[in-house]
């Protein structure tokens, strides 16, 4: 009688087949349960650092903590030139904040031309996407990303206007009122140190302490 023994072995599971697959579910068990241990954990983002005080320190950063994220990338003060209380006014700054993936832009600029006045305040604030805002004698307006003031600063030969501006980077795309008061207030921070501390504007003490207000 002829035996036939099978020597086709490929059905039949190893020793280093079962290795594997043991492995693999192991490996999928912890995939599993790293997601799962994730979804409990806290934010590891770590919480933003903001001096009281920015912009070579001149400006309170009140309403800068309040735009900024609380977690995220760490606050960085890029650039402040011309934000020196007591230094010989220039008629011009800049100050780059930036924290949490956002990014504050801060300047001021004393406009000379005539033709900026008073009534060209009022055309720019009409404009679409622009909400007029009033702060004491001073005016402008605030959109969903910008903010910008202009204030009265004199010289000996004639009326002269301080635009102070605070933009923000990477916020919503849509209008926030939320961030659209603080834009306006941090406007009005940095209004307040420029034409009293910076530039020395004349009537600088009689600007409201408060925020400004919708026109």
């Amino acid at each position: 009688m002829n035996v036939h023994v099978r020597t086709d072995t490929s059905a039949a599971p190893t020793s280093g087949n079962r290795r594997k697959k043991i492995t693999f579910a192991a490996l999928g068990t912890l995939v599993v349960a790293g997601a799962a241990v994730a979804l409990f954990l806290p934010d590891q983002k770590p919480t933003l650092s903001i001096p009281d005080r920015v912009c070579a320190e001149a400006v309170p950063s009140t309403h800068v903590k309040a735009l900024l994220p609380e977690k995220g990338e760490a606050f960085e003060e890029e650039r402040a030139y011309n934000f020196f209380t007591g230094a010989t006014p220039k008629g011009l700054g800049k100050c780059d904040l930036s924290g949490g993936g956002r990014i504050l832009e801060i300047s001021y600029s004393r406009i000379q031309e005539r033709e900026y006045d008073r009534e060209w305040v009022r055309g720019l604030a009409s404009k679409p996407g622009h909400h007029p805002i009033m702060w004491g004698a001073a005016g402008g307006f605030v959109t969903r990303n910008n903010a910008a003031l202009f204030v009265d600063c004199p010289n000996p030969k004639r009326m002269n206007l301080m635009e102070v501006s605070v933009g923000v980077g990477g916020g919503p795309e849509t209008e926030d009122p939320a961030i659209m008061t603080e834009l306006s207030a941090l406007a009005a921070d940095i209004a307040r140190v420029v034409t009293r501390d910076i530039e020395l504007c004349k009537g600088a003490e009689d600007l409201p302490d408060g925020d400004p207000t919708a026109d």
